[in-house]
């Protein structure tokens, strides 16, 4: 299977799952948010809100409806995220990463020797990667994936480097 029919069906799958979610923004990235509860608050809220994705955040909490974020209690791993958002507490990344679903990871990750951070010039390696599991750190690795999602040649790829993990 090519990188282009695999970033075709992700997008159809992903495009359906925004819909059955009932998100307003259909043309946006989706994320999955696996992160520790005490990270889960409203500092990392209203960074989500102006950021030009859609969320799906994994916590027992559920806080003011947003147009951009939801809540689930469960990981359903056959959901189709164009990233995931993880500290070291997620153990289904690998089957994330079969799924082309690209990661933003903490660098205390179990499988983040698999992972190097992503380099836009070089076209190489197939993550981003925060060095504290800190809630500035995880937006700013968001931030340079979302920089790197407004270019198709380099987001195809990522895509394509991680599939080769």
């Amino acid at each position: 299977m090519t990188t282009a029919t695999i970033l075709k069906t992700k997008k159809q799958k992903k495009d359906s799952l925004v819909w059955n979610l009932n998100f307003k923004g259909k043309n946006k990235a989706l994320w999955l948010i696996v992160l520790k509860e005490d990270l889960i608050d409203d500092i990392l809220f209203d960074a989500l809100k102006i950021l030009p994705s859609n969320f799906v955040i994994v916590s027992d909490k559920i806080v003011e409806w947003s147009d951009n974020f939801t809540f689930t209690k469960d990981i359903i791993i056959d959901w189709w995220f164009d990233f995931i958002v993880c500290d070291e507490s997620e153990d289904n990344l690998m089957k994330f990463l079969k799924d082309w679903v690209v990661p933003v990871i903490y660098k205390n990750h179990h499988i983040s020797s698999l992972l190097s951070e992503f380099n836009a010039k070089k076209v190489e390696w197939n993550a981003f990667i925060f060095e504290n599991d800190a809630l500035c750190d995880i937006y700013y690795a968001m931030i340079r994936f979302l920089e790197n999602y407004k270019f198709p040649y380099d987001h195809k790829a990522l895509v394509k480097n991680v599939l080769d993990v």
